[in-house]
Formats: C-alpha cells, structure tokens, sequence
C-alpha cells in the first residue's frame, strides 16, 4: 500500500484545499462572481477528483474515467435539452459559456469532476462489479439533490413546468440515477475489484473525503444561503446514506472486493 504521497497526491491535496476555500467564501461573495465562482468550483473539483484517482489508480484510469463520465453526461444532456427525456423538459439559459448543442461545456465536466468519488462510494459499498455501479449512480444521483436547486437558484438552468421537489420534477432524478447506472454499469465491466481500504492512507481517503465535504459542504450552504433548510434537509439525508456507511467501511478497512 502506497503511504508516501506521490506527486498525484499532492496535486489532489492542494486542489482540494483551494476547493474548500472557493466554497467557503462563495457565498459571501457578490452576486456578480456567482458564474465565475461556479466555473472555479468546477475546475478545482476535476482537479483534485482527477489526480486522486490518478494517485489511487494510475492514470489510465484517472482519465479514462473522467473522460467516459464527460462523454455520457455530455450526450445525456444534449438529449435531455431537446427532447425532454431522461430528466424532463428543462433548459439552460446563457449564464454560462461556451455551449455546444446548448448545453454548457462547465456541465459534462461537472459530470466528470464527481466520476471518480461517487465510484469510490460505490467500491466501498457494493461487493460485485453490479452493485458497486448501482452505489456509485446512487451517489451521482444523492449529489444531483442539493445541485440542482443551487443551481436553479442562480439562473443556471430553467424547469418550465414545476415540479415537487424545490420547482424540480422528481422524474429528472430517475433520469440521473438511470443515466449514473449506465456510466457505471459500463465501467464495472472492465474496473479490477477494490483492495481492502486502510483507514489512515491517502491513497484510499481522497475520494471519499471529496464526497464527504460535498455532503456537508452543500447541506450548510443550503441551510444558511441558498435554497433552505427543505434542500439542506434533503441533500443532507441523500448523501448522508450513503457516505456515512462508506466512510464506516473505510475506517473499519471491511468494504468488500
């Protein structure tokens, strides 16, 4: 087991420590630094999701990962935008740029940047290749709870018809998981089985730790600035089934391979 942190590692380590502080201070910032601040967010995610798994896995994994999520996220949501399915009928308005088919290319790189720590949550809870790919769309789909409407919130895409949770249909989150299932369905056929985590080493902790701040970093910013205490209460319940579960796993070095 690797214990010495390699240059992946720290890479991994310095963008999540700029992530936290971009998320920290993005409330507090005006209104006019939302985008900019979103596409920073983006960009210090993918960084630290990327070179984690670069550090854990290599970096044919890394990249192949973030690039298969791009690349399904990417035409999940061209089909979504123009014809409705799988997560109802939506759009995006022009906050953010560049688009192509009018979907923002900040969006299937958000796919990418949460490829590698909802697939982490499912390693550590499933124990075969079906049910680890039905944990990780399940993590994809829990984040998608306090994302969408944050996102919502600041003029980033538009529900026309309203739905029941926070203006959202709740079909668009059974087009998430069933889109997640797919991108993880698909990378369990070829993904070797997990090793036995260890508690305290980096190269087990980076993934799932991203996950972990997600949860609570997207509960407190619901909770005090964003959409409420409904959402806060939400997200807080969808990711934390999953994550608390995964981080037991990874502290009692008990996930299944």
């Amino acid at each position: 087991m690797n214990r010495i942190p390699s240059t992946a590692a720290r890479v991994a380590c310095c963008f999540f420590a700029l992530l936290i502080l971009c998320q920290v201070l993005y409330p507090q910032a005006p209104a006019a630094w939302n985008i900019r601040l979103t596409a920073l967010t983006v960009f210090l995610f993918l960084g630290a999701s990327v070179a984690a798994a670069w550090h854990r896995s290599g970096p044919r994994f890394a990249l192949s990962l973030a690039g298969l999520a791009f690349l399904v996220g990417f035409g999940s949501e061209i089909l979504g935008v123009h014809t409705g399915f799988p997560f109802s009928t939506y759009w995006y308005t022009d906050a953010l740029q560049p688009q192509l088919f009018d979907v923002p290319i900040l969006i299937p790189l958000a796919w990418a940047m949460m490829a590698y720590p909802a697939w982490r949550i499912g390693e550590l809870l499933g124990n075969r290749p079906v049910t680890r790919a039905l944990f990780a769309a399940a993590a994809l789909t829990a984040w998608d709870v306090a994302l969408d409407p944050q996102m919502v919130s600041h003029g980033v895409w538009i529900w026309p018809n309203s739905g029941q949770y926070a203006g959202i249909p709740l079909i668009n989150f059974v087009g998430w998981a069933a889109v997640g299932a797919v991108l993880f369905g698909w990378w369990a056929l070829g993904a070797r089985a997990p090793s036995r985590p260890s508690r305290w080493c980096l190269t087990d902790l980076l993934g799932p730790f991203l996950y972990a701040w997600t949860w609570i970093g997207e509960t407190v910013a619901h909770a005090l600035f964003f959409a409420g205490w409904t959402v806060a209460i939400a997200s807080f319940i969808a990711m934390g089934l999953l994550t608390v579960p995964a981080l037991l796993r990874q502290w009692t070095g008990s996930a299944t391979a």
